[in-house]
């Protein structure tokens, strides 16, 4: 669940609240009309929890004050108009169910209880006469307070009922947003599946074509670029001689030597059959040079350990991105000087 919008939304549910308070509960109960300067208060401080959550500020602290703050301007309505004998105290549970899609489960929870105790203490209090019962309640209202008994049974029902529902709300939002969480992360690895090689696990060719064209959007803010292409020598003897099964394992061994001879930075990837691209971000000629004969190097120890009589090695192209070129000019010159250093033996890098 998106919990910032969730939190939003809380803060101008309170400020609609406190707006209620200032012109509609006056009209129910006239003479809480004296008390609206409590209910401007509460709208104020709705507009700064908007504030405080615009500008990240206040972390956890933030909704546990304002929740606690709901439950304080509820118990102060509900003595004033009466504790046990107005539908406003429903709205203990309307303050704990929005707090609970806010808040952790065990927050919200313990905002309910806060809520709850403030309840308990008012009815308490009414109970032993230090509180005045609904002193600002309509007229056909009782206005003697509950007896011990009652007192007990409507504190002890209201925090029952209120915690109960905060718990299954809390609840039903974990298991919410461990289903979000879960969704997420199903989300990001199909996405890296879509960008990943299935035999080799380096990147695909469609990704590597969308990171030359990150690249050369760089290379217009003084950002250099270095493309390798790499061809596989003699890769065809392994299959005939080998079987697939063999070839495809080599290729793996090849993703694996090149995983390890990039950089964070470097984008390794199968351009498709025996070849691999690696994109070298920030790299110039003398750069790339060196970090392809460190391919070159490396392919050629895993060929020799696959088959020291007749060891796989690699032709590698280099091409430095210029100003003007698109992915089809950048891989079209590292394919040539792959091809040239092919021409001359392989096991070699030529750009």
């Amino acid at each position: 669940m998106n919990t910032d919008r969730l939190a939003f939304g809380t803060a101008w549910v309170r400020f609609l609240f406190a707006a209620c308070g200032i012109w509609i509960v006056p009209l129910l109960y006239p003479p809480i009309e004296a008390h609206r300067w409590v209910f401007i208060a509460y709208a104020g401080v709705a507009l700064v929890e908007q504030f405080l959550i615009w500008r990240d500020i206040g972390g956890a602290w933030r909704p546990l004050l304002g929740g606690v703050l709901d439950m304080a301007l509820l118990t102060f309505i509900v003595q004033r108009v009466g504790s046990s004998r107005t539908m406003i105290v429903a709205l203990y549970f309307v303050a704990g169910v929005v707090n609970s899609l806010v808040v952790t489960p065990r927050m919200g929870l313990l905002l309910s209880g806060i809520g709850a105790s403030m309840y308990s203490g008012i009815v308490a209090m009414e109970v032993k006469g230090m509180l005045p019962y609904a002193p600002d309640g309509p007229p056909w209202l009782q206005t003697k307070g509950p007896d011990y008994l009652q007192g007990v049974l409507q504190a002890s029902l209201v925090t029952l009922l209120l915690m109960f529902a905060t718990a299954i709300v809390a609840l039903l939002v974990h298991r919410i947003n461990q289903r979000e969480t879960q969704l997420v992360v199903a989300n990001e690895r199909l996405g890296e599946l879509s960008r990943q090689d299935p035999l080799t696990k380096l990147w695909n060719r469609r990704h590597i074509l969308s990171h030359i064209e990150q690249g050369l959007a760089w290379l217009n803010r003084g950002r250099p670029m270095a493309v390798v292409m790499i061809d596989l020598d003699q890769f065809k003897r392994v299959n005939d001689e080998h079987g697939h099964l063999e070839g495809d394992r080599l290729l793996q061994h090849v993703a694996d030597a090149l995983r390890r001879s990039t950089r964070e930075v470097d984008v390794a990837g199968r351009y498709g059959g025996d070849e691999f691209v690696v994109v070298l971000a920030d790299t110039n000629q003398e750069e790339g040079r060196v970090a392809g004969n460190r391919f070159v190097t490396a392919i050629r120890e895993v060929g020799t350990k696959f088959d020291p009589a007749n060891p796989v090695t690699a032709s590698a192209g280099l091409s430095i991105a210029r100003p003007g070129d698109n992915i089809a000019s950048v891989l079209k010159r590292a394919d040539d000087f792959a091809f040239a250093a092919k021409g001359k033996g392989g096991n070699r890098l030529c750009g």
